[in-house]
């Protein structure tokens, strides 16, 4: 066989490809190395080429461009034999495509970036586990809920997460050890350390509701910012999904930089907020080709953006690590921690990445799920009704009177089981062993998903499911057949750190607003578009906005 191969340049070729697949690329993930495997073979190409004039060794380009060829031929070869007939996943139905390539994934991203519809679509037409990528399953499955995101669940973060090397913020750290430690200090800085006996749930959220009353006057004063923003156009229509981003914004950089966007007061989009929505509209479509991501962040051009950011994040954290505020604030947590430990450069890529998460992660999701509420709330005025007589008879001046406001409370958790913040879910990389679900078993080391949106609206779950009915949370409980299932905050230990922030955040400003004003859709404002515009770019984003109409109550029960 050797000498065979010694015959054949090409053939040799072929089996280094071939080779190269089986017995390395197929193994771990080689993501975040795309750059430096690229820079080997143009290293590989530059040596060949140049190699003839400063040595006797003679080699034409036809040649060494033909071995080339006949090397990368046979590891996309592999590849494609390799996904096809071979893979763990082989089993499981899908698109073909989806077998083979992950584009296919960016594909469904790129229709209008409706990928949730895409992947319901799917569910649809192929069941509960389908194929969607090369390693990657889509689960609609109730059942596996628990197993891939509850507390006992063996599975770690997928790949995804790595899009923001060489910062790793909380959200992004795949080590579970590592971000277990940075949990605490994240806890410290929500005040939900958990380090609290074994109440009944209702005494447990009594306890966060205390531990944030720091934070509360810095939200009311920006829920005011915005009411005296919508009271300057009553009667008119406004896109409130323009006002939700500036007050969700500027909450989350006093809480993080120590001063506010101001966009509540300018009207005007900050830095912060138009490249972040500009470079999800970008990158969106790309999240689950983590290699590409790499040549984005390191071509000239083309990282324009990201690495103009990032430059003006490090100003900011810094500006604000040399001003501390008289008033303790999320990053006063962050910062001590930073400091007290060995303050090495990793430490500080830790830090901005935090620094990025904290206003990130606390403003787009409760932006998103502010605009859908209030959508609702809009397109059903007996349930609007309901509310403001339930806010009418509550003394709310403090947040501790807003959380135990059940009419409330059951309005936010439709809305985000109608339209969760992360619609396509969070992505997992199971356990070595695999995992087995009664007569399903999922292979180890495969990349799994839950699509939120399909789940909260499976009639397996939830009655009635595509109906706003909040009363499925108060009244009329048998609504929900399966309460395991609604997890839009995430569930177990990567769960979401600021759920009570951003539930606190929620319920000012909804309550400020319907105390003073009814609300309606704007005439020009449909259903159907306002549903057309929702983007998801793993986070959902509207980019059409939400017209409302404001107007003075006519009554109230006081």
């Amino acid at each position: 066989m050797s000498s065979l191969i010694a015959q054949f340049p090409s053939l040799s070729s072929i089996v280094s490809g071939v080779a190269l697949h089986l017995l390395v690329l197929r193994h771990g993930e080689w993501d975040q190395s795309a750059p430096v495997i690229v820079a080997w073979y143009l290293a590989f190409v530059a040596v060949g080429l140049v190699l003839p004039s400063v040595t006797e060794f003679q080699v034409g380009a036809g040649p060494l461009f033909q071995s080339l060829i006949c090397h990368i031929a046979g590891l996309f070869s592999s590849i494609f034999i390799y996904r096809v007939f071979f893979h763990r996943l082989r089993k499981f139905p899908g698109p073909i495509l989806a077998g083979i390539t992950a584009f296919y994934a960016t594909y469904l991203s790129a229709k209008k970036f409706h990928k949730f519809k895409e992947i319901e679509n799917l569910h649809q037409q192929y069941g509960d586990y389908v194929r969607v990528g090369p390693r990657e399953l889509s689960v609609a499955d109730p059942r596996a809920v628990l197993s891939i995101y509850g507390p006992p669940s063996k599975t770690t973060k997928g790949p995804f997460y790595d899009g923001v090397q060489p910062f790793i913020s909380l959200h992004s750290d795949r080590d579970k050890k590592r971000h277990a430690r940075r949990r605490r200090t994240w806890d410290h800085a929500f005040s939900t350390s958990g380090n609290f006996p074994p109440f009944n749930r209702r005494d447990y959220v009594n306890l966060l509701i205390i531990a944030l009353r720091d934070y509360e006057h810095r939200v009311s004063k920006y829920s005011s910012q915005l009411l005296s923003a919508v009271s300057d156009q009553v009667g008119q229509a406004i896109d409130m999904g323009r006002w939700f981003n500036y007050y969700s914004f500027d909450i989350m950089g006093d809480l993080t930089f120590g001063k506010s966007f101001e966009m509540l007061v300018t009207g005007q989009d900050s830095y912060m907020l138009s490249t972040l929505h500009n470079d999800l509209q970008s990158l969106g479509p790309f999240l689950h080709v983590m290699w590409f991501i790499p040549f984005f962040k390191m071509i000239p051009g083309l990282n324009n953006s990201y690495t103009a950011f990032w430059k003006w994040l490090y100003e900011q954290v810094d500006t604000r690590s040399k001003n501390e505020p008289d008033e303790p604030d999320i990053f006063t947590w962050l910062l001590k921690e930073f400091r007290t430990g060995e303050q090495t450069e990793k430490g500080k890529l830790f830090l901005h990445g935090d620094a990025d998460l904290a206003v990130v992660a606390g403003s787009d999701t409760t932006a998103a799920t502010l605009t859908n509420l209030f959508y609702e709330l809009a397109s059903s005025p007996t349930w609007t009704a309901k509310l403001q007589s339930e806010i009418d008879v509550v003394n709310h001046s403090t947040y501790r009177d807003l959380a135990h406001m059940p009419l409330l409370s059951a309005t936010i958790d439709e809305t985000l089981r109608l339209h969760p913040p992360l619609p396509s879910g969070m992505q997992r990389v199971t356990p070595p062993q695999g995992i087995r679900l009664d007569d399903v078993y999922i292979p180890g080391d495969c990349i799994v998903q839950m699509p939120l949106h399909t789940l909260f609206r499976d009639e397996r779950c939830f009655a009635q499911p595509t109906k706003f009915i909040p009363e499925r949370w108060t009244t009329q409980p048998e609504l929900v057949k399966d309460r395991s299932a609604y997890i839009p905050f995430g569930s177990g230990s990567f769960a979401c750190v600021g759920k009570q922030l951003a539930l606190m955040e929620m319920r000012r400003v909804t309550v400020d607003l319907l105390s003073r004003y009814d609300v309606t859709l704007a005439k020009e404002q449909t259903h159907e578009d306002f549903q057309e515009g929702h983007q998801d770019v793993f986070t959902l984003v509207h980019g059409r906005g939400l017209q409302l109409v404001f107007t003075e109550r006519k009554s109230r029960n006081l």
